[in-house]
């Protein structure tokens, strides 16, 4: 059974799973789970542990890990936790009604870590948000 269209494509969204094949990138979006927020609720907080990682689909969040930035559709946040085995480095607050699909944990890991060219990209991105700003 194909996933839903519009979980494929958020997954697809993704550079750093484009090294994935398609049948990987189905498995991947069948496991999503949709996490409607409200304006004002804290998605992730700095000092967690880091259980998910999560794709925007729709909607604004604020990220601050001393500095701001802001997440918007086709963004993704929350890997640097998961790949690094670390708390949280940053709290990302809703500040528009959001729609955003996690990916668990294992399922996250498993994607990244069992291909080469996932796991590169992967650690390119988690060098690129330890840079100093």
């Amino acid at each position: 059974m194909l996933p839903p269209a519009d979980e494929l494509a958020i997954v697809e969204g993704v550079p750093m799973f484009a090294p994935l094949s398609i049948a990987a990138k189905e498995h991947m979006a069948a496991r999503l789970v949709e996490v409607p927020v409200s304006a004002g609720e804290v998605v992730i907080r700095t000092g967690e542990a880091g259980d998910r990682f999560y794709m925007v689909a729709d909607g604004a969040l604020e990220v601050t890990n001393g500095v701001h930035a802001r997440a918007r559709r086709g963004d993704f946040f929350g890997e640097l936790a998961l790949l690094r085995d670390i708390p949280r480095t940053a709290t990302v607050i809703a500040t528009t009604r959001s729609r955003l699909y996690a990916l668990e944990r294992d399922d996250f890991l498993a994607a990244v870590t069992g291909h080469s060219g996932v796991r590169a990209a992967g650690e390119a991105v988690v060098e690129q948000r330890l840079r100093p700003a």
